[in-house]
Parts: structure tokens; C-alpha cells; sequence
């Protein structure tokens, strides 16, 4: 494999929990489960190019949430408050 290893992501058991649930849920818009699918997958150690193939997608896309978790991961629930 080429090129440099993309970020480790990492859940806890509660994350992990939820995304599962919102990938299998039948009412889950398709888009949000295929970014779902990504991290999941991404969590499993799978590098963006084996996760863009075996899900259809295109790399820069799977790299782009994998980066976007890894954001949000930083944030406190609080950060996400609506006023």
C-alpha cells in the first residue's frame, strides 16, 4: 500500500453502539449511513482506499469524513448546544 497511514480513529463503546443502530435503521437517510459505514469501517483500521472500494465511494470523499470525526471528536457535547 502507498502512501502515508491515514489518521487512526478510535470510538468509544457508546459510539460505536449509536453509529450501528443509525447504519441498520431503515429510516436513516442512505447518505448519513454511508458516512456512518465509513467511520465504522475507518474504526476497524481500514485505510480511505480499501473503505472507498468496498463501499462505491470516491477516496477524497472517505478521507473527508474520516478528518471531519476526527474534528468533531475534539468538540464537547456542549459546543453543540441550540440555542
Amino acid at each position: 500500500m502507498r502512501g502515508p497511514k491515514p489518521a487512526t480513529l478510535e470510538l468509544n463503546e457508546r459510539e460505536r453502539e449509536e453509529l450501528e443502530v443509525l447504519v441498520h435503521k431503515h429510516s436513516t437517510p442512505q447518505q448519513i449511513a454511508l458516512r456512518g459505514r465509513m467511520i465504522l469501517l475507518a474504526v476497524e483500521g481500514k485505510r480511505n482506499a480499501q473503505i472507498a472500494r468496498e463501499l462505491g465511494a470516491c477516496v477524497d470523499t472517505v478521507r473527508c469524513w474520516r478528518m471531519r470525526w476526527l474534528g468533531w471528536q475534539k468538540l464537547s457535547l456542549d459546543d453543540f448546544e441550540v440555542a
